[in-house]
């Protein structure tokens, strides 16, 4: 039998995808040139960046792997090199003089900026400001990597959450992958005498996103640091109670679009709070929110990521594995109810695209069940939470799944799995 056919077609549509990949890397690439086109001297030193990396490494073509891995990476690295080109009248050295020592995307980004722009070595997590677009966050959080880079303190920079020098410390122990946001308040619970658990837990989730009434959510971590006897499980779960309450109220549709509630307990305070009087508090907002669902009904655009199926022969049945991305509020009040957790408040998040809610099945015969709810950062394509039922942690068959779903769809993973 001759199969050289087969072989051939196979080679073929290897090549053909190759090609789609590194046109899909050009285009991020004139985009960016076109973006520059009035500024001249940023285009230029984008064009120079272009340059050393294509001479250095091969971190702009594509990469090797399943789904879209070939592209995304040259695409979120030409992203950062467009930051780098923006902030060209700060540059103390050459970009032609940079000698990478690792082909790690992470890795040498980080050489090439520290390379460029500073003097003394900045936290890893300071990288994470090369990911945000033009802006005035952008602009804020690059500027502090360049004064941390020459010789400023983290408490010398107008942060939106006061340090003390114990916090400073561990801020700058934070791990690489984290955010500013995460990193900031990763120091603040150890500072306060949280312990790493807790810290790891409290940056997963609404507080690792934003920094906003610093003063309030600062009684709320001590509150946590001084009762370390506190199921994991609840922080997230308590936080998320707070911000609905005190804060955010929930978001509903009328006939003239959103609106949003007036907070129904905007003087809520942690002041005589006790431990049990807490989780109480946050079973009885849970229960009701899983039987509560707002009048209006709305969906949102898949956020572009590929969901996942496994098929487990076994000697009696099957077993298929599957995520599957949740699409509308229904189905988040569903995942919620089932699971027992607060999905369905993410609704709003969803539909604005910041965000998107997964939902982990296990299918044998024909009988299904939710084994977790993921979360997912579509911009920075980055598994943020897991959650089994109760905010439990998924087991261990479970997060293999998961470790394939990353692996396969080029995620990176921002919890322990």
């Amino acid at each position: 039998m001759n199969i050289t056919p087969f072989l051939c077609g196979k080679k073929n549509d290897e090549f053909s995808k190759r090609e789609l990949e590194r046109q899909k890397i050009d285009i991020e690439i004139a985009a960016v040139l076109d973006q520059l086109q009035d500024r001249p001297e940023r285009r230029a030193a984008f064009e120079r960046l272009l340059k050393c990396v294509r001479s250095h490494t091969g971190l702009l073509k594509p990469g090797e792997g399943k789904g879209v891995a070939g592209w995304v990476s040259p695409a979120f690295l030409v992203r950062r090199l467009r930051n780098l080109a923006e902030r060209q009248a700060h540059w103390i050295r050459p970009a032609e003089e940079w000698c990478p020592d690792s082909n790690s995307l992470r890795l040498a980004f980080r050489s090439l900026a520290q390379h460029l722009l500073v003097f003394y070595p900045v936290p890893g997590f300071m990288d994470s400001a090369w990911d945000l677009g033009s802006g005035p966050e952008g602009f804020r959080q690059q500027a502090w990597y360049i004064r941390l880079g020459r010789g400023a303190s983290l408490r010398s920079l107008d942060i939106p959450v006061p340090l003390t020098r114990r916090m400073e410390h561990f801020v700058r122990r934070a791990p690489d992958h984290y955010t500013v946001w995460k990193a900031l308040r990763y120091g603040e619970v150890r500072g306060l005498g949280g312990n790493e658990r807790l810290a790891r837990e409290i940056v997963i989730g609404l507080l690792g996103r934003t920094i906003q009434q610093a003063e309030f959510w600062r009684t709320v971590l001590r509150f946590f640091a001084n009762n370390p006897e506190m199921p994991i499980s609840y922080v997230n779960p308590i936080i998320d109670f707070i911000q609905a309450n005190k804060f955010a109220g929930d978001e509903v549709f009328t006939g003239q679009g959103p609106e949003a509630r007036v907070p129904r307990w905007p003087d809520f305070s942690m002041d005589g709070r006790t431990l049990k009087s807490m989780l109480r508090l946050a079973d009885a907002w849970h229960l009701e929110l899983g039987h509560k669902k707002n009048s209006g009904s709305f969906s949102w655009h898949r956020s572009g990521i590929p969901g996942y199926q496994i098929v487990e022969k076994g000697e009696e049945h099957d077993r298929e594995w599957s995520i599957q991305e949740l699409l509308d509020s229904d189905a988040l009040h569903a995942d919620g109810r089932a699971m027992r957790h607060c999905v369905y408040t993410y609704a709003d998040r969803c539909r604005r695209g910041e965000t998107s809610i997964w939902s982990l099945r296990l299918r044998v015969e024909a009988g299904e069940k939710r084994i977790a709810t993921i979360e997912v950062n579509p911009h920075r394509r980055a598994i943020v939470q897991v959650r089994a039922k109760c905010n439990s942690r998924p087991g261990v068959r479970s997060l293999e799944v998961l470790r394939q779903w990353a692996a396969r769809e080029n995620l990176q993973v921002h919890v322990g799995l």
